[in-house]
């Protein structure tokens, strides 16, 4: 063949759908003889063609930032078929031959991760694992991909925070984390054994009603913006997790109200502001706090009251004095929103919607005169 690639030391894998290949590849090899086949509604055929999900820009450029870091790593395969006009196989010498073309390789699985490498000069030197299916038809790719992305079971996600404590740099999830369990762990804390940490009851919250990833996520969306993730972690990396060198990014301190207290160290101080709010809102709201029947302490009735504490903040003009002490607090509380809302209000019920229309309501009270 001329124009050909070579990829020699294949690895062939033999289970029950049949034999494929496993190679190394860098990126832009790869990328010079692939094609995606995103699923589409074609009008002449009057048919729905291909088998890909559509791309989404937005995770393109996330994972672009990510390839371009210290960190970057992608373990797992990108999988497509090779078609037999534009391959030729030695497995003998284990040798695999493909004509450099954009239509030898179709992708089945990895599209997004592949598709990051395109116009990145990472990509020359970054090697990819590639599963190659030799002869594969339409219906086989389509129910191959089917498989890898049904059968998978997820991560659960405060699982993924938990793991946050194992890191070697102090990023803003493992901050958070360790306020959460501090939360859990303190049998004088408002959240005493009510944060499930592992994303389920376990003997270390046997009262548990909020998951970990529900309680830091309102944290977290107060600390950093996620699109900054790549960029903190290669800073801290190469200050050796010197968190004050995050100063020269810019964030909007306006809307990541957090994020001093991350930067400076000073997460001891955010502690003790949010014990301060919950212990109010537990004084407060008594008989419904943590309660089973109450939305207080679940997911709905955390992220409005969360929403709320801005405003707080706000009041309070960031006078830190004011916002560690509980008596700021129930003072608004009881004389705003206590005798004024109610917690049972079925439009308070509906997930992010009840959330929404939750915090809407506190604000108003908040707000009034």
């Amino acid at each position: 063949m001329d124009d050909t690639l070579l990829i020699e030391n294949i690895i062939e894998i033999e289970q029950p759908i049949g034999i494929f290949l496993v190679a190394k590849m860098k990126a832009s090899a790869l990328l010079a003889i692939s094609s995606k086949e995103e699923r589409y509604y074609n009008k002449e055929l009057e048919e729905y063609i291909g088998i890909q999900r559509p791309l989404k820009r937005d995770k393109i450029k996330s994972l672009q930032k990510f390839i371009n870091t210290n960190d970057a790593t992608f373990p797992n395969t990108i999988i497509g078929t090779l078609d037999t006009d534009f391959y030729n196989y030695n497995s003998t010498e284990k040798k695999l031959t493909i004509k450099q073309s954009k239509d030898a390789f179709k992708i089945i699985d990895g599209q997004h991760r592949l598709m990051a490498f395109e116009e990145q000069s990472v990509a020359a030197s970054f090697d990819l694992l590639v599963v190659f299916f030799l002869d594969v038809d339409l219906s086989d790719q389509a129910y191959i991909f089917s498989i890898i992305n049904t059968t998978q079971s997820k991560l659960d996600p405060s699982l993924v925070q938990d793991l946050s404590e194992l890191s070697d740099i102090t990023t803003p999830e493992k901050i958070v984390h360790s306020i959460a369990k501090i939360f859990n762990k303190r049998n004088d804390s408002p959240w005493y054994k009510m944060i499930k940490l592992l994303g389920k009851k376990d003997i270390s919250s046997s009262n548990a009603i909020i998951s970990q990833y529900s309680f830091n996520r309102s944290i977290l969306n107060y600390m950093y913006d996620k699109n900054n993730t790549a960029e903190i972690r290669n800073i801290l990396k190469e200050s050796k997790n010197k968190r004050i060198n995050l100063n020269k990014l810019d964030i909007n301190k306006n809307k990541f109200i957090f994020w001093d207290f991350y930067v400076n160290s000073e997460e001891g101080t955010l502690y003790l502001i949010l014990n301060a709010y919950f212990d109010a809102l537990k004084e407060v709201f008594s008989s419904e706090w943590c309660s089973q029947e109450s939305i207080l302490c679940k997911t709905t009735g955390y992220d409005a009251f969360m929403k709320l504490f801005k405003n707080f903040y706000l009041f309070a003009d960031r006078n830190i004095v004011d916002l560690k002490t509980k008596d700021f607090y129930t003072s608004v509380l009881s004389k705003k929103i206590v005798s004024s809302i109610d917690l049972k209000d079925s439009s308070y019920r509906l997930g992010a919607a009840g959330a929404t229309n939750l915090y809407t309501k506190l604000s108003e009270l908040f707000n009034s005169k």
